[in-house]
């Protein structure tokens, strides 16, 4: 782990510890489901009455009478939903009734009336460990924007606000905190996909992510990826396999720190890193490349060029190591073909059009001419590439390209 990642780790895992419920994973490993607990609650305690002080009278305790009302007022088709009821209500405290039903349980709270959590929604809330663990239901069960069903939740303290989310596609997944919140923001499940996993930990606990399957798709294609220094961002199709290729948050580019964004060309997509926490990194895609990576110094130089909208345009390889084990570099589609090569003496440079073709028919960096030392700059006669042992030169008058050894 860099030091950057360590000096924020204990932070954040301190803030997923408190919003996260199920167990840390790996990203490849299948949800599996619990057995669902077939037991009632525990007999309810006794509800008690206070005397009023003013005239002597009783005075009902908050909440008494008021799940039963709930549950009168539903209509037959609600009440076979829910099913019959399981044992007594349960008085946690004055701010807290419970009841068990065959296929639900209805809670009570000062601030929400009564709620209720059913079906394979309450299911899954009971393997995450109920209202102790993922809060009270602040919903009833809901439709989601894209066919599914959810039910909100939070926790007593009111620090965590979480959801269920169940379709008949991926069955019922916990969302939590930004995780849920960038999911509504991105158009819930009728435009980014279905949840497919609970929110889980990074196994360097820097972060949080669940996965999903976006509406078209029948596999997990789409992430949405938390870390505390910058939030909570979607990774999806394929440039999502590239970094999954990579070893997601763990390999060279590190986290996702911007959505999937368009390129200025309108085709194109990219998503942006943290990479080494010196260093950007990126990963862009267009219909005729695919999708491939950039990293470290020669991504710094590729966003200082304008990205796939500046003189190199879309990558078309992921970062190479040079045949000679000095240096490492990326092609780009660029006008007339581009590279950027690097060498930890010579830095990062780009070298493109015809002055890239001349170089590369005498043999790239291992011509007498070794690695370049600038970009393309003006000269009086028209422009030129800098290298280790000589230069390039394109005349504009004439288009000749002419290669020459420095004194």
């Amino acid at each position: 782990m860099t030091a950057r990642r360590i000096a924020a780790s204990t932070a954040a895992a301190a803030v997923l510890a408190l919003a996260l419920t199920a167990p840390a994973a790996a990203q490849d490993e299948p949800t599996s489901s619990a057995p669902v607990p077939t037991t009632s609650a525990a007999e309810p305690e006794p509800t008690t009455t206070a005397p009023n002080p003013d005239d002597g009278t009783t005075q009902p305790d908050p909440g008494d009478g008021a799940i039963q009302q709930r549950y009168e007022s539903m209509t037959d088709e609600e009440r076979a939903q829910v099913g019959e009821p399981l044992g007594g209500e349960v008085v946690a405290d004055e701010g807290l009734r419970w009841q068990d039903f065959t296929r639900a349980r209805f809670y009570w709270t000062p601030d929400t009336g009564v709620t209720v959590v059913r079906g394979l929604i309450y299911q899954r809330f009971l393997e995450l460990g109920g209202h102790d663990e993922v809060g009270v239901p602040i919903t009833d069960e809901l439709a989601s924007s894209g066919g599914g069903r959810y039910s909100d939740f939070r926790t007593r303290d009111g620090v965590i606000h979480s959801a269920i989310y169940f379709s008949t596609r991926t069955g019922a997944h916990h969302v939590v905190g930004p995780i849920l919140e960038h999911f509504r923001a991105l158009g819930e499940d009728a435009h980014f996909g279905f949840p497919a996993t609970d929110t889980r930990i990074t196994p360097d606990a820097f972060g949080a992510y669940n996965h999903f399957v976006m509406p078209n798709s029948q596999h997990e294609d789409a992430s949405i990826y938390w870390t505390q220094p910058s939030g909570a961002n979607a990774v999806q199709g394929a440039i999502r396999e590239k970094w999954a290729a990579s070893g997601w948050e763990a390999g060279p580019l590190g986290y996702p720190v911007t959505d999937e964004l368009t390129a200025p060309d309108g085709v194109g997509r990219y998503n942006q890193f943290n990479g080494d926490g010196r260093f950007p990194a990126g990963i862009v895609w267009s219909p005729e490349t695919g999708a491939h990576s950039v990293q470290g110094v020669i991504a710094q130089r590729y966003v200082e060029l304008s990205g796939p909208g500046g003189v190199l345009g879309y990558p078309t390889t992921d970062e190479l190591g040079t045949p000679d084990g000095r240096g490492r570099y990326n092609h780009f589609t660029g006008t007339g073909g581009a590279s950027v090569y690097w060498t930890p003496q010579t830095g990062a440079h780009e070298v493109y059009g015809g002055i890239r073709v001349r170089w590369s028919q005498l043999g790239w960096e291992r011509s007498y001419l070794g690695y370049p030392v600038s970009g393309e700059h003006d000269v009086p006669q028209g422009r030129a590439s800098d290298f280790e042992h000589g230069v390039v030169e394109w005349n504009r008058e004439t288009g000749e390209v002419v290669d020459r050894p420095t004194a």
